[in-house]
């Protein structure tokens, strides 16, 4: 598969993942879903003073450090803690169970994932969604493992983001372009238990790997990573990079 997928540099999600499931033919069926964000903090709560006075020191921890606004934003919490009931906004998990839509291999053989992107059309900033999650030809699940890493885009955060991909995908992986950050994908299905292992081991490399979405990922027992444009996010993520076995 490796002089394969070298000539993933450049392509889309949808045609770099419909290329790749092509090449896995032990997967009988895949599931995409359409993801719709919860509003911004401020548009779901009528923030206090003191919440809000977290909130904009958030944003600036946020911008000053690059780390994702919820660890900003618990990490200034002791220090007003007039604003404890934001945890309740922390906690709370938007579950794609329920809004699959279901792709055959033969279907993506053909260019269905690359289709189903064309044609969805998004409502507000919802986006299409790659869930991890796949069938086998043996009738066993297994998972594309996938991660969503939280570090402004650079050289200097690409190469350290493509250092730890390296050590959590062994088997080899894709680097995509995100917008503002990136997505990593690895290159075979694992099976549900090693499933689990990768995202404690991801986990463990927070906050380079976004911390949030792993644990939104363990909730719903399952990843889901951005296919279409969505979310706040106004590109498709594209290949950068494919990294090799460790």
């Amino acid at each position: 598969m490796g002089t394969v997928v070298e000539n993933f540099i450049g392509l889309s999600a949808p045609r770099f993942l419909g290329a790749l499931f092509s090449l896995l033919q032990n997967v009988r069926e895949i599931r995409l879903a359409k993801c719709s964000p919860l509003p911004l903090l401020q548009a779901r709560f009528n923030l206090t003073a003191a919440e809000r006075t977290v909130y904009e020191r958030a944003l600036e921890l946020r911008r000053r450090t690059g780390l994702s606004f919820w660890d900003a934003a618990l990490l200034e919490l002791p220090s007003v803690p007039d604003a404890v009931r934001l945890l309740d906004a922390a906690m709370m998990h938007v579950s794609l169970h329920g809004d699959e839509k279901i792709l055959s291999w033969s279907e993506i053989s053909s260019g269905g994932l690359e289709r189903a992107c064309a044609e969805f059309s998004p409502e507000g900033e919802a986006s299409l969604t790659l869930l991890s999650e796949v069938v086998c030809r043996d009738g066993s699940i297994g998972h594309l493992p996938m991660l969503d890493f939280h570090a402004f885009k650079s050289p200097a955060n690409q190469l350290l983001i493509e250092a730890a991909a390296t050590r959590l995908f062994p088997d080899g992986s894709i680097l995509l372009d995100s917008g503002e950050s990136y997505h990593a994908y690895g290159t075979r299905i694992i099976s549900q238990e090693d499933f689990r292992r990768f995202l404690g081991n991801a986990m463990l490399l927070a906050p380079i790997v976004d911390r949030p979405y792993v644990a939104h990922q363990l909730i719903e027992g399952r990843c889901a990573l951005r296919l279409t444009q969505g979310g706040g996010k106004s590109r498709v993520p594209m290949v950068v990079a494919v990294l090799p076995k460790r």
